[in-house]
């Protein structure tokens, strides 16, 4: 083999070695633009549920609150029969 064919070799071996390495540094770079957008749609999804549940926990603890209201007023008004039918207040 003359040096011409192994400088041929050499040439050819690295212009492969080149091409999949930019190949590889491409299709990284796109993997990478995909990430992105899919972590900005899971991000806005995720921010559109906080959002959401947030409004959800809001109004539980907003009917908790009524309930907690209503029942001490049914205790209060219970505790007040209880008074009169007994004659006595209670301990």
């Amino acid at each position: 083999m003359s040096v011409v064919e192994v400088i041929g070799i050499i040439g050819s071996v690295a212009a492969v070695g080149i091409w999949l390495a930019v190949l590889i540094v491409r299709s990284v770079a796109r993997l990478d633009r995909r990430i992105d957008r899919l972590e900005d749609k899971l991000g806005k999804r995720i921010d559109g549920v906080e959002d959401s549940l947030g409004k959800r926990i809001d109004g539980v603890e907003r009917g908790q609150a009524e309930l907690r209201e209503r029942m001490a007023k049914l205790e209060g008004l219970l505790e007040g029969l209880r008074e009169a039918i007994s004659g006595r207040r209670a301990a």
